[in-house]
């Protein structure tokens, strides 16, 4: 991948050939992502509350409905990796009061004040979670978009679940292994520059085992606009009876997609022929420019845009993240939109002031 701001967020994927578990390996220190979540972060800058993504709402929605039959009224909650505390204020509009979150944004924190009246949100990462919330007051801890995330997935759980009360409940989402390849599947985009642990149900389920949780609820679900995600909400108690886990496409089958896809959108790069700015500078953009690059295509790169405050003035590869304000000094000129998941949106934002190079064929 191309550095941002300076880190280097390559790596390599493997597979255990015992319990089948997939994961990121060669990986950055861990204080390289510490950097990257405090100053590069998009989680921590919404326009407003109706500014969440309908796909947000929804996995929002799915939390309450498997988290709500769980807990009393005068449940203590947790949240890590809170963002500006979209999932906490849902749990505030139904009613609870004890709720506490943390986030690596240097903006969450006083976000989450403003704009939704949350008092008891900090600013760190999970290794300051001990210090930073009542960990061993908590009955619900809710780590959603998170395990993905960790370089130190194993020591990380232990030392946070080990703080937990004995009748304290964990609530987990992540990216479903399973649905990996449901249509539309955007090329190689599991494999950004944050996840780096990957999850089916099966061995979610044995990673909790390992530190003596067992599944209440266990679901997959179905999403509009991103990966279809894993539910699951772990207790120290009896597990419930799970549905068995759906048969699923191996890794090798993403990868074979990805890079079909990929050629694909390439190709239509090369057909083009023109100078071109990128409009994008997240991971989709940090995988294609080496890409770019093996086909001699750098010198046609006229500028990089992102609308994300955190990355302006930031290098890219060689190249400056300019706002996409910055498109108003090119008239007319070919933009290549980076993006799966906005690829519309931006689409729509440009058009009749610059042709675009869409690279997914998708019913937008």
């Amino acid at each position: 991948m191309a550095p941002l701001d300076g880190l280097d967020m390559s790596y390599r994927i493997g597979q255990c050939m015992q319990c089948g578990f997939c994961y990121a390996y060669e990986l950055p220190l861990p204080e390289t992502y510490e950097k990257y979540y405090r100053t590069l972060s998009k989680y921590d800058h919404p326009l407003n509350q109706l500014s969440l993504r309908p796909v947000d709402q929804a996995r929002i929605a799915k939390t309450l409905e498997l988290c709500l039959p769980h807990l009393s009224p005068d449940a203590q909650i947790s949240d890590i990796g809170c963002g500006f505390g979209a999932l906490l204020n849902a749990f505030k509009i139904v009613g609870f009061t004890r709720l506490h979150g943390i986030d690596p944004a240097p903006a969450s924190a006083i976000t989450a004040k403003n704009l939704l009246g949350l008092e008891h949100i900090r600013t760190g990462s999970l290794r300051d979670a001990s210090d930073q919330l009542p960990l061993a007051e908590t009955d619900l801890l809710c780590l959603t978009g998170v395990a993905e995330h960790l370089p130190c997935l194993s020591d990380d759980f232990s030392n946070l679940l080990q703080e937990l009360p004995e009748h304290a409940m964990v609530f987990i989402e992540v990216p479903a292994l399973e649905r990996f390849l449901s249509p539309p599947a955007e090329a190689y985009g599991e494999f950004s520059l944050e996840h780096i642990q990957y999850f089916s149900i099966e061995t979610l389920t044995e990673l909790m085992a390992n530190f003596g949780f067992s599944p209440q609820t266990l679901t997959l679900c179905e999403l509009q606009g991103c990966t279809d995600s894993l539910f699951g909400l772990f207790s120290r108690h009896p597990q419930a009876v799970i549905a068995p886990a759906p048969a699923m496409d191996g890794l090798d089958d993403y990868l074979n997609y990805s890079e079909s896809t990929l050629e694909k959108g390439l190709q239509k790069i090369v057909d083009c022929g023109a100078p071109f700015a990128i409009f994008g500078a997240g991971s989709h953009t940090a995988r294609l420019l080496p890409r770019l690059e093996q086909l001699g295509l750098t010198a046609k790169i006229l500028a990089v845009v992102d609308n994300n405050p955190n990355l302006r003035g930031k290098k890219l590869g060689n190249f400056m993240i300019q706002p996409s304000n910055f498109l108003i000094t090119l008239p007319a000129c070919t933009v290549l939109i980076s993006s799966f998941n906005a690829q519309g949106a931006i689409a729509r934002e440009l058009a009749g002031s610059h042709p675009t190079i869409l690279l997914y064929d998708l019913d937008e």
